[in-house]
């Protein structure tokens, strides 16, 4: 997986695809990343449109992708790393343990991208971001859902 910093364009190499903002759904339906990794879809009812993907591996991590649509074109994307050691369910859920998924992402994060993150923030709870002209990668642990996550998130006026 590559990430361009110039213009936020993601390549999968494995799946030989590029997701990018404005990128149309029927661009995506198309491709074997659609077709291979599509595990369902939630409608926000708002216009926005979840889809959401199988696991990939992505530099020796697995990760979930979930895309976001707004109408047709893509808005933003959220990705997580997983592994087999990570909560599965509420019993198994500990803050400790999914500190440790934060702290993973972050390492994903560092290493997919080369450079140290351009902020971090610890309140009003833990993240960290890597800003560019385009938008930025973010990562962040929020104590009021019980999750990690990581995401890309694009400047209104990038295209």
């Amino acid at each position: 997986m590559l990430i361009n910093s110039e213009n936020g364009i993601i390549e999968l190499e494995s799946s030989a695809i590029q997701l990018y903002k404005g990128m149309r759904l029927d661009q995506l339906k198309q491709t074997d990343f659609y077709k291979v990794n599509y595990h369902n879809m939630w409608d926000v009812k708002t216009g926005y449109f979840w889809y959401y993907f199988k696991t990939v591996e992505v530099k020796g991590y697995q990760l979930h992708f979930s895309l976001c649509f707004f109408e047709d074109q893509l808005h933003s994307l959220h990705m997580n790393t997983w592994e087999s050691s990570d909560a599965k369910d509420w019993n198994e859920w500990t803050e400790e343990k999914e500190m440790q998924v934060f702290y993973r992402n972050n390492k994903f994060l560092t290493l997919l991208l080369g450079i140290p993150p351009t902020r971090k923030k610890k309140t009003p709870y833990p993240s960290v971001s890597f800003r560019f002209p385009w938008g930025s990668i973010w990562s962040v642990y929020d104590p009021r859902s019980a999750s990690s996550l990581m995401g890309i998130s694009y400047n209104e006026e990038a295209k």
